[in-house]
C-alpha cells in the first residue's frame, strides 16, 4: 500500500461516519430548530447538538446573544452548521425546512411556582409558536419541552387540530429528564454504569407525574420494596413519607439545565436516527394514545420513530401493584392538565379579561386552605 492510499484510508476512518441507512429513500442527516436558544438550557442543548453526528444544520432562535453564541459554536470542527435568528420575528425563518422543532421555555421561575402561574407565564408564547408551526413547519416533528409539558403538549396538539396538518405521531412531549434521572438512580443504586441501565417510563412527562418502572428495568429488575426509596428520591420527597403520606411533591419541578440538555440531545439523536432509517429508534415520550381511553388522551410510553414521526406505540407493560397505583393517580392528573390546556386556548382565543378557570380554581383552593389554617 502506498502512502497516498494509506493516508486516504486513515482520513476516512477518523473523519467520516457511516450513514445510518443504506436505503436511498431515507435521508442521511436532519435539520433541527431550537426555539429559546438564548436560555441556559438552550445554550447547553445547542452546544451538545452541534456535536451530534445526526445533524447537518442547527437553527437557533432566541433573544440577543444567540449570534455570538453561534459564532463560537461554529468554530467546533463538526459537520453541523449553525444559523441564528434573533427576536420573535425569527420564528418563521428558523423553523422552515426543519425536521425537528424543539420548543424550550424561556421564563425563569422559582421551582415551586404553581401549574397555573407557569401556564400563564409561558402559554401565550407557546400558543403563538404552535400557530407559526402550522404555517411554516407543518410536517416537522414537534418536541415540547416547556414545563409543564403535560399541559403544553395538549395545547400544541389542539392548535394543530384546528388545521389540516394535525398528525398525532408528530407532536411529542419531552420526558427526557425523567428518563435519565431514573436510569442514573438505578445505576448508582446497583453500582453499575448508568449508561447501560434502561428504566421504562410511563405516566406523565413531568417529574411529579412520571412513573419509572423499576420492575421492568434492564439489566436489573427491582421489587416494589427495593424500588420505593428510588421512587421517593425520583419525586423529591422523603423515603419515610412515600407512598403512605405522599405520592409526589406539589408543584415540584427540577431545574437542571445541564442534565436536561444532555437528555434532550439523547432524545433528538434517537428520533433523528429513526428519521434517517434506523429501525431501532425507540424512546419514551409523551404522546397522543388510546391506551387509557376513559381517563387521559396523552401518556408517556415507549415509542418507535421513523420518517414521519411515531410508527409504533408499545403501550403499557405488566405493572406491579405500586406502579399501577402511581399510574392511576398520574392519569387522573394528566386528565386535569389536558382540561387546563383546553381552558387556556379558550382564554386566549376569546380574549377574556377575567382569570381563566384553572387560575380561578387555584385561587379558591388557596383561599380555602388559608381559612382552614385560621380555624385550626
Amino acid at each position: 500500500m502506498n502512502i497516498q492510499n494509506f493516508v486516504k484510508q486513515k482520513f476516512y476512518n477518523v473523519h467520516t461516519t457511516q450513514p445510518y441507512s443504506s436505503t436511498k429513500n431515507f435521508q442521511k442527516a436532519i435539520q433541527v430548530c431550537v426555539l429559546g436558544g438564548h436560555t441556559p438550557l438552550g445554550r447547553f442543548t445547542s452546544f451538545l447538538l452541534k456535536q451530534n453526528p445526526v445533524l447537518s444544520l442547527l437553527r437557533i432562535q432566541g433573544d440577543k446573544g444567540v449570534d455570538e453564541m453561534a459564532a463560537e459554536l461554529n468554530i467546533i470542527d463538526t459537520k453541523c452548521k449553525i444559523k441564528t435568528f434573533e427576536g420573535n420575528d425569527g420564528y418563521a425563518d428558523s423553523m422552515k425546512s426543519a425536521d425537528i422543532v424543539l420548543i424550550l421555555g424561556v421564563q425563569s421561575l422559582p421551582e415551586d411556582t404553581s401549574i397555573a402561574d407557569r401556564v400563564l407565564a409561558e402559554g401565550k408564547r407557546v400558543y403563538n409558536i404552535a400557530k407559526e408551526c402550522t404555517m411554516y413547519s407543518p410536517r416537522a416533528l414537534i418536541i415540547v419541552a416547556v414545563p409543564p409539558v403535560s399541559v403544553f403538549t395538549p395545547v400544541v396538539a389542539d392548535i394543530f387540530k384546528q388545521t389540516d396538518w394535525y398528525h398525532p405521531g408528530r407532536i411529542v412531549g419531552s420526558a427526557a429528564l425523567a428518563q435519565i434521572k431514573a436510569n442514573t438512580l438505578l445505576g448508582r443504586n446497583q453500582g453499575m454504569d448508568p449508561q447501560i441501565c434502561t428504566v421504562p417510563i410511563v405516566g406523565g412527562p413531568d417529574i411529579d407525574l412520571a412513573v419509572p418502572l423499576f420492575s421492568r428495568a434492564k439489566p436489573v429488575e427491582l421489587t416494589d420494596r427495593a424500588a420505593q426509596p428510588l421512587l421517593a428520591r425520583f419525586r423529591g420527597i422523603r423515603a419515610d413519607e412515600f407512598p403512605h403520606k405522599k405520592f409526589s411533591k406539589e408543584n415540584f419541578r427540577e431545574d437542571a439545565p445541564m442534565s436536561e440538555a444532555f437528555a434532550l440531545n439523547n432524545m433528538i439523536n434517537r428520533i433523528g436516527r429513526g428519521i434517517c432509517g434506523d429501525d431501532q429508534a425507540y424512546y419514551n415520550c409523551f404522546a397522543r394514545t388510546n391506551v387509557l381511553k376513559t381517563t387521559c388522551q396523552h401518556l408517556v410510553t415507549t415509542l418507535q420513530f421513523s420518517r414521519g414521526g411515531i410508527v409504533h406505540n408499545y403501550g403499557l407493560p405488566q405493572l406491579t401493584r405500586l406502579e399501577l397505583e402511581l399510574l392511576e393517580k398520574a392519569a387522573l392528573q394528566i386528565k386535569d392538565r389536558e382540561q387546563i390546556a383546553r381552558d387556556f386556548i379558550d382564554f386566549v382565543e376569546l380574549g377574556r379579561d377575567d382569570p381563566p378557570p384553572f387560575k380561578a380554581r387555584e385561587i379558591a383552593r388557596n383561599k380555602l386552605l388559608k381559612q382552614t389554617v385560621i380555624r385550626g
